[in-house]
């Protein structure tokens, strides 16, 4: 009896699984239909989640461009 007093709490994942384990299986079509509508939310929260916008200038200073860079390559004169 002293384990049960100190064990730690049921995990949520744990209450879950007892809880599907106490519904009778005539059931268990509706426990998953509803499973799906949950990931089927989860999806379409994630599509309509915006996306954080990156803020300009965050490698400013942190790259260094060649003074040549707008320079024509060797050999491509005749392309111009």
């Amino acid at each position: 009896m002293e384990y049960l007093q100190t064990a730690k709490p049921a995990s949520t994942y744990e209450t879950l699984e007892k809880q599907i384990r106490s519904i009778p299986e005539e059931y268990f079509p509706e426990v998953e239909n509803f499973l799906d509508l949950l990931q089927y939310k989860i999806i379409v929260q994630k599509k309509n989640t915006p996306k954080k916008l990156r803020k300009l200038g965050g490698y400013e200073g942190q790259i260094k461009i060649s003074d040549d860079f707008d320079a024509i390559p060797d050999g491509f004169e005749e392309y111009l």
